[in-house]
């Protein structure tokens, strides 16, 4: 790489760095971090679908907010400044409720998901303990070292599966949970 893209490319991380800083640093009075969001046509704000009588916001809207919201630690306070000439009052309070139902949805489905990996793991755990419990009794009956080996890795396999889905992969859900307890109480604003 020559120096002149060298330059470039360092010239291009300050400023994608300053923009990062400044974009996290804006806060209200209650010190929360602030996401900007403009809409100009809320006509396809809410989703035409929904589980219960509230509705919920579109997919769009809501990848909008969350990714605004992944550079933001997770667990942050959050509020939601919504830039806009075409949301009446009416409409405000009902995109409030819907931007709360749908993320109390991917809350509730996020908790889900970690108790189903808990009980993943804790049957994972048990079925390599049992199994290295049976390689034991089989290696004392038969006194065979190469099955008692296979049986040895089966069982070592349970218990690194168990590690991983327990330490690893609900680490992830445990982050989510936080982004989405922020998500679901933050302020919305309208402007």
């Amino acid at each position: 790489m020559n120096k002149k893209a060298k330059n470039t490319l360092r010239e291009a991380k300050k400023e994608a760095d300053r923009r990062a800083n400044e974009a996290i640093k804006e806060r209200d009075s209650e010190g929360r971090v602030i996401i900007n969001m403009t809409v100009k046509d809320d006509a396809n704000f809410l989703s035409v679908f929904s589980e219960n009588d509230t509705p919920v916001i579109a997919n769009d809207v809501a990848d909008f907010i969350e990714s605004s919201a992944s550079s933001v630690v997770p667990g942050e306070l959050l509020t939601l400044r919504i830039h806009s000439d075409c949301i009446d009052e009416q409409e405000q309070t009902l995109y409030r409720k819907a931007t709360k139902e749908f993320f109390t949805q991917k809350y509730i489905a996020n908790e889900r998901e970690l108790k189903r990996n808990a009980l993943i793991v804790l049957t994972l755990t048990l079925l390599g303990i049992f199994v290295l419990a049976f390689r034991v009794i089989f290696e004392y009956r038969t006194g065979s070292a190469i099955w008692s080996e296979v049986i040895d890795i089966m069982a070592w396999v349970f218990l690194w599966e168990a590690v991983d889905i327990g330490v690893f992969g609900s680490r992830s859900l445990k982050m989510k949970r936080l982004r989405y307890i922020s998500l679901i109480s933050m302020n919305i604003e309208y402007v």
